[in-house]
């Protein structure tokens, strides 16, 4: 069975959010911030898409993407 991109999205930031080291001063949700720009760069833009709006929250996972341009 395939993994949905959502799926795959949402497990990335977990997993990347737990070994992200975050510069020195900063508050714990910079390494949420930082975990979303990796999993963007590498889940989604090397299939061609884009970050619009997503929630990880809440059971389902929720993603809209847009090509990028």
């Amino acid at each position: 069975m395939r993994e949905s991109l959502a799926n795959k999205y949402c497990g990335c930031i977990k997993k990347v959010r737990k070994t992200v080291k975050a510069r020195s001063g900063r508050t714990p949700q910079n390494k949420e911030g930082a975990a979303i720009a990796i999993c963007t760069k590498s889940v989604l833009q090397s299939r061609g898409r884009t970050l619009r709006k997503f929630n990880c929250k809440r059971g389902k996972p929720n993603l809209k993407t847009q090509p990028l341009k």
